[in-house]
């Protein structure tokens, strides 16, 4: 099962425990350290880790302003491929698949697999993207694309 918070120590980056402010976790280059908000249910701190070490990864700059406002359309793709690349972490193609054949439940999926119902989601998103990409377009195929605001951050 990937760890992220392994995978972060991995590259000398601590995680530091404190109340955090509207948001499950937080990177900050500067210090290079990673905040975690205290309390959080395993599979949401398991995610928000997953997503911090994606921007850690991606190489991405400061997606937001203190506020939380998102400072541009490129913050927008930043956070989408942070998330994407933390579902594709968190969820294999082999659990992929074997959740879809399940026909459960999006929110029963989520808590097997150990992490949050908009991760899940997530990961159904960027496999349709991989499938997009390799077919050359999904759409002459009937393939909609999901949305991630169906789901709050938490759930």
């Amino acid at each position: 099962m990937f760890d992220p918070e392994k995978e972060l120590d991995e590259l000398g980056i601590p995680v530091e425990y404190v109340r955090l402010r509207d948001v499950p976790a937080e990177w900050d280059p500067e210090y290079g350290r990673v905040y975690c908000n205290i309390g959080l249910t395993p599979a949401l701190k398991r995610c928000a880790l997953s997503h911090k070490l994606a921007h850690i990864k991606l190489k991405h700059s400061r997606c937001t302003f203190p506020d939380d406002a998102v400072t541009s359309f490129s913050s927008i793709q930043q956070e989408r491929s942070a998330e994407m690349w933390a579902s594709r972490q968190l969820i294999s193609v082999t659990q992929l698949a074997i959740a879809k054949e399940s026909r459960l439940s999006d929110s029963l999926v989520a808590r097997e697999f150990g992490v949050t119902e908009r991760m899940y989601r997530a990961r159904l998103l960027a496999e349709m993207q991989d499938e997009e990409r390799w077919l050359g377009g999904g759409a002459r195929f009937g393939i909609r694309f999901l949305s991630l605001e169906v789901v709050p951050y938490g759930a």
